[in-house]
């Protein structure tokens, strides 16, 4: 696991120590060796995090004739079998990396090399020959890539804190901030950054030395479903779920499992503990409210599979702690799952250096209650009269949100669920009325769904429990749940991989329709069998549970000083936000409670500013 910079120019748009700040940036991605390597046109810096041939996989690598150039993050699960099968056609390897074997399978079989690789990865190949950059990312984007261009430079990293380094690229997109406040994430290609863009799951790019802008295609998207496509026997399943899991231990430094109490996480702790001799080391987050803590199952499958278990208190940050930790994310993420997430990573890193998670189990075999598609009842008559007379008024009288809700359209409905803001004018769900009036039009509230329905016509006009399955692949868990986990995972320098995203399962269980997974309104039907054979009852007899924090509770008390000292902040420097509307908030949350998202994610956006010095006037 590790962190790349990569600057492509004919001039000298940016120079050499300011490519070094940049790559400095992200020094906690890979802590163990720092690598540099530079020609006439590029630049290239790896930060490494050291799991796979610790003394021999450095990079930047150069080919063996020197024409190309490559850094890379991630890992290759099936790099052996792509190892013997260049070394039968000659190629000759001077490490044991998968790195060199993703160098040398470019070299062979060009951008074919993306269909072949097994693991997750963002890599960029100079070509110094052609002077042409050839980069890609995986399939459901486990490993970030963005990318930018100034004056016809091409600056490439993984993740946007390279570019808050340089100068040529602070500047803030407001429809990116629009984003933040609806879906608690910036959906790809932008970032929060207006010229910095993120190179979306299962796509190459290619660029040559004075392109105006690199060519972005898919290599890769999820498969509409196949009818036709026969369902797995639990024998099969459960024979995929034990190759994913132990190809993905191959390391060559410890490896731990983050362990919820889920089906998910129980079931990877029961598949490892087969594969490994030693007790299994899984690691917990435990919380004092019980509607958030899952860590006495936790330590019911760590009894019964004899696991070396930890537990950590989940609600312990300070709010300058948590000052800290929404300012080092790359850019502003408003999952509030990502602080217990850094925790347990904080604390599995203290262990070892790789750990597994569950990560994807609930999109590939649907886990989630919202994709039981339900009959609406009908709306009740009358919504454009109440609409326009809701934004005819200066104010948001407080509960007209149900009201309001009961007359939308089941598309609207849709909507109305997906959303923290939104075009809705009522309180505690107006777009308009969390941002200043003069950033309106800037912002395209109007568009404020764009970025889930450009990914949802994808699987067709309906609303179906099969569509909500495939769009969540290409938005929740690609730009949320992946996100969330790389960040905060990368932040403690510890590499997490995700088995139930293996492309053994994806080919296997992606094609199957939703009816296949979710039975006669069973969530994971097709995991259950296995659960229920190799996990207490326990653990797959109950109600599904969110990793999350308490953050109504936390906001209005131990974070109370972090709230006001950010507001304080904002007011004197961002006039993005309505300070009043926000105060008011702040104010119903200190006194009754209930105000969680629609205060936290304005809250994340202007802590991640205030941390960066960037203003929106």
């Amino acid at each position: 696991m590790c962190g790349i910079v990569a600057v492509f120019q004919t001039d000298p748009v940016i120079n050499w120590e300011a490519a070094c700040r940049a790559a400095d940036a992200i020094t906690h991605r890979g802590p163990d060796e720092k690598g540099e390597w530079r020609d006439r046109h590029a630049m290239l810096f790896h930060r490494r995090l050291s799991i796979i041939d610790l003394a021999m996989g450095r990079q930047p690598m150069v080919s063996q004739d020197g024409r190309h150039a490559m850094v890379f993050n991630g890992e290759i699960y099936n790099f052996t079998e792509l190892r013997d099968e260049l070394k039968r056609s000659g190629v000759t390897f001077t490490t044991q990396s998968d790195t060199e074997v993703l160098l040398e399978g470019f070299r062979r079989w060009g951008v074919g090399v993306v269909q072949r690789l097994n693991g997750m990865f963002a890599f960029v190949i100079w070509d110094r020959f052609e002077s042409r950059v050839f980069g890609a990312r995986d399939r459901l984007g486990i490993k970030p890539f963005t990318w930018g261009m100034h004056k016809g430079a091409l600056v490439i990293a993984s993740t946007v804190e390279p570019f808050t380094a340089l100068d040529e690229f602070r500047s803030i997109d407001l429809v990116a901030v629009r984003d933040v406040l609806t879906f608690d994430y910036i959906p790809a290609p932008r970032t929060i950054l207006r010229d910095v863009h993120k190179l979306p799951p299962g796509c190459w790019l290619q660029w040559r030395l004075g392109d105006a802008s690199p060519q972005i295609e898919h290599y890769w998207r999820p498969p509409l479903a196949d009818q036709a496509a026969t369902t797995p026997c639990e024998a099969e399943i459960e024979e995929l779920l034990q190759r994913a899991v132990k190809r993905q231990l191959v390391s060559d430094v410890p490896v731990g499992v983050f362990l919820s109490g889920g089906i998910d996480s129980s079931l990877i702790v029961a598949l490892m503990a087969r594969e490994s001799s030693r007790p299994v080391k899984s690691f917990s987050v435990a919380f004092d409210e019980e509607e958030f803590d899952e860590s006495p199952l936790a330590q019911l499958v760590a009894s019964e599979f004899g696991t070396d278990h930890t537990v950590l208190r989940g609600d312990s940050l300070s709010a300058e702690g948590l000052l800290d930790l929404v300012g080092r994310l790359d850019e502003p993420f408003a999952d509030p799952a990502v602080i217990p997430t850094y925790a347990l990573a904080h604390l599995t890193a203290g262990h070892v250096k790789v750990a597994l998670s569950g990560d994807g189990g609930d999109e590939v075999f649907g886990g989630y209650s919202k994709y039981l598609v339900r009959q609406e009842p009908r709306p009740i008559p009358g919504h454009f009269i109440l609409d326009a007379a809701l934004r005819a008024t200066p104010w948001r009288p407080r509960g007209m949100g149900n009201m309001y809700q009961r007359t939308l359209s089941s598309r609207d409905q849709l909507r109305w669920s997906r959303v923290r803001y939104g075009d809705f004018p009522v309180f505690r769900k107006d777009l308009r009325q969390v941002l200043s009036v003069r950033y309106h039009d800037q912002a395209q509230i109007s568009s404020y769904f764009e970025p889930w329905n450009r990914v949802a016509v994808r699987y067709g006009d309906n609303v179906t429990m099969d569509s909500l399955m495939r769009t969540d692949l290409e938005t929740y868990l690609s730009e949320n749940c992946l996100v969330k986990t790389d960040r905060a995972s990368m932040l403690a320098s510890l590499e997490v991989r995700v088995p139930y995203l293996d492309e053994l399962l994806l080919d296997r269980f992606l094609p199957l329709p939703a009816e296949k997974k979710i039975v006669d309104g069973t969530l994971k039907a097709l995991l259950k069998p296995l659960a229920k054979r190799l996990l207490p009852r326990q653990v797959w007899d109950r109600p599904k549970h969110g990793f999350n924090a308490p953050v109504s509770r936390l906001l209005a008390r131990q974070w109370r000083p972090a709230m006001e000292s950010v507001l304080e902040w904002g007011r004197g420097n961002v006039t993005l936000f309505n300070y009043d509307y926000l105060n008011r908030l702040h104010a119903i949350n200190r006194a009754e409670g209930g105000i969680d998202r629609e205060l936290w994610n304005p809250f994340v956006t202007l802590a991640w500013m205030m941390r960066h010095s960037l203003r929106v006037s």
